[in-house]
This record gives C-alpha cells, structure tokens and sequence, in this order.
C-alpha cells in the first residue's frame, strides 16, 4: 500500500516537536510511511511564517477552549491556549521522519476552516470582517474572498510551506465550507456576475482550481478531503482525494481517475471513543472499538489508508497516545501486514513502544488505567459513530457540505 497514514491534528490542541517524533517513532514500529499535520484550522495556526508573520503572532494564540461537548451549549475553560512549529521545529520533525523511512505532509486548511488564519489577516475574508481565534468546537463560517489578492496571498504562503516540507503533496482541506456565506459579502456578488457564476458551487470550484494552480507551480501534488471532489465530480480538481465520508465517494473518484486515500470516520477515526463508558475520556461520539479496526475492509484501488487523530477534545499527549494504541496497529495489521494474528502481532513490536514510553489501551478491561480525568470536560454520550456514518456517507453522495447533524 503506497500511502501508509497517520493525521495528527496540532490545531485544536497544539502538540510539540518532542511528541511529534515520539509519535512518528511509535508509528515507524508498524510500517507507517507518511504524517499528516493538521496545522491550521479556526482554532489555531501551528506554523511560523516568515512572509507573514502575524500568522504565527497573532493565528496561533486564542483566548480561552470550549471544554464541554460540541452538541451542548459551550463552556469554556478560560486559559489561553497556544504554540506552533518554527521553522528549525518542522527541519528537526522532516529529518526524524526521513530516518525512518515517512514524509511528513502539511495542512494548510482552505477556503473554510480559516478562522485563525483571518484573525491575523482579515483582509483576505469575506467582507473583511474582523475575527478572533475560535475557542469553539464545530464547523464555522468563516471563508476565504475568491479575489486575486487573495491567490497572491496563498501563493506565498505555499511558496513558504513547499520550502520547509519536501513531501511531494500538500493538502489544501477543502472540507466544510460554508459556501454560500459568499453570498453575504457583496464585493463578492457583484465579482459573481462579472464571471457569469451562478451558484457558490461555482466559485467554490473557480477556488479550488486556482489553488491547484499554486500547489502544482510548486512541484506539488494536491490533496483535499471528499468535500472538495463531491461538489462536483465532474468539474472537480485532479487533486488526490482523502474520503472521511465512506466508501460510496471514494469510489466515484476511483471511477474518476483520482487517487484515492481512505480514511473513513468509521472505523478510522481514532478521536472516536473506544467504549461508550463514563470511564473514557470525553469524546466526539463513539465507539470505534479495537474490533471495527480489525474488521475494516478498505476500498479496492485506493492509494493507501489513513486514520485521523483530531484534537478538540485530545489535549495531552497521554490522552492522545490511549486513543492511538492499540487501534494505530490495528489499522496496520488489518491493512498491510501479512501477519496472520493480531496479538502475536502487536505483543511482538510492544516492547518497542514501551521502550519510548507511549501510553497503550490496554486489552484487558482489568489492566486498564483510567485516564477519563484527562478529558477536557464532563462525560457526554456524543455522536453515535454508525448513525454519523451514515448522514455523512448521505451528505457526500448529494454533493452536500457535512454539518448538519
């Protein structure tokens, strides 16, 4: 399988070059080849700019975190929250990584998703609204202006990214976007008529094919989760998909002719609960549980397969660790390992992730330390995984934004 991944999301919760090696060292253990850094979001900007430097100044600092769950009204905790990666950081984390055989590939999250980016440099969004760093859980609606500002702007940013991160991709999100808060900025209407645009798909699209243009000047190849291909298959970038949404969407893109990484929520969303229990550590919903990993059949022709680690409710890396392991090495027995038992399997590179102290799950219900306490709120049930999977697998299919739950 060409691409073996791992995401790791640094934006909600901000993770250090010190955990990020540890964690590329733990996934090398079980043929891992690529990183995947979530480096932007509304919630935080984890990368220093030199170009621009209120990214980092301004992008990656925020007030205070909501520390209850998304579905409820929010609760913050009141403590500012922030770091990111200098550019010495993402040398140090690209050299350990190639050592052991893995690219790391970043994120830089467009057109929605771009809360932080806007609160250093609001010029770029829609009515050029000024905007904070959101503590807030959820999909927002801020958006990047379709303008040629803007492509300047995001030029130099992946000129800046390129530089640093040698990986032959860059993902560009695509996900979530909010597209008719265009709709809301009148220089953008009035932009809208003079392209004969008719619905914000439309500049959507426009969108998207003017940043593949940057990323592939660049040597690049680029990456979008489905959102970004489903809203119109048909006059959708060349870009390798990443399909969260579930088997249905990935394979029209197959049908397509695009590259195709599978990294469906269920079973591969790691920030998932393991058990529905009081004794978990708050979680987005759940369960994923060791079994469903097992059991995953990924879609014949993908590219490779990659589980997702985000980090709203993960704020330590003890947390973190317990949600990767042992579903981490699940994910590799189950889909690249020829291996014929799993715990012979895990029981014989074990010993390689205690000598580096990661904190595993244990098996056994009775070797289990509980780590609910490490959660960054109360016990909340949250989102069934197999009634999301199902509304998500929906809204890909029609070509819809999933927010709506």
């Amino acid at each position: 399988m060409r691409w073996r991944g791992a995401m790791l999301d640094i934006s909600r919760h901000y993770f250090d070059t010190t955990f990020i090696k540890k964690t590329i060292s733990s996934l090398a253990i079980f043929d891992y080849n690529t990183l995947h850094l979530h480096l932007t979001d509304d919630q935080g900007w984890r990368l220093e700019s030199k170009v621009f430097p209120l990214l980092h100044e301004v992008g990656s600092i925020r007030k205070q975190s909501q520390n209850n769950h998304g579905l409820l009204e929010p609760t913050y905790d009141g403590k500012q929250h922030s770091g990111y990666l200098t550019h010495n950081d993402v040398r140090e984390i690209v050299s350990h990584a190639h050592s052991l055989g893995m690219q790391v590939v970043p994120e830089i999250n467009i057109p929605g998703h771009t809360g932080a980016l806007l609160a250093a440099y609001p010029q770029f969004g829609v009515n050029k609204a000024t905007v904070e760093v959101s503590g807030r859980w959820g999909i927002s609606d801020y958006l990047l202006r379709p303008f040629p500002e803007t492509f300047d702007f995001l030029t130099k940013v992946f000129e800046e990214v390129a530089s640093n991160f040698p990986s032959e991709y860059i993902h560009v999100g695509g996900d979530e976007s909010l597209i008719d808060n265009w709709l809301k900025d009148p220089e953008v209407v009035a932009w809208m008529k003079t392209q004969s645009f008719a619905t914000t798909k439309d500049v959507f699209l426009y969108f998207m094919r003017e940043v593949e243009k940057i990323i592939n000047s660049l040597g690049k190849k680029m990456v979008t989760w489905d959102d970004a291909f489903a809203f119109d298959p048909e006059k959708a970038t060349q870009a390798t998909v990443m399909s969260w949404r579930g088997d249905a969407i990935a394979q029209i893109a197959l049908d397509h002719g695009r590259e195709v990484i599978a990294g469906p929520v269920f079973p591969t969303y790691l920030d998932y609960s393991q058990e529905v229990s009081e004794s978990e550590p708050l979680a987005i919903g759940g369960p994923v549980t060791l079994a469903d990993v097992l059991a995953f059949k990924p879609l014949p022709g993908v590219s490779g397969v990659q589980f997702q680690l985000w980090s709203e409710y993960i704020q330590s890396p003890i947390h973190a660790e317990y949600m990767m392991w042992p579903r981490a090495a699940a994910l590799a027995f189950r889909c690249w390992s020829e291996d014929q038992d799993f715990e012979s399997y895990f029981n014989q590179r074990r010993p390689q992730l205690e000598a580096l102290g990661v904190t595993i799950r244990e098996i056994d219900p009775a070797k289990r330390v509980n780590i609910a306490h490490l959660g960054i709120g109360d016990y909340y049930r949250g989102f069934d995984t197999a009634q999301m999977m199902q509304a998500l697998e929906k809204s890909a299919i029609a070509g819809e934004v999933a927010h709506d739950f």
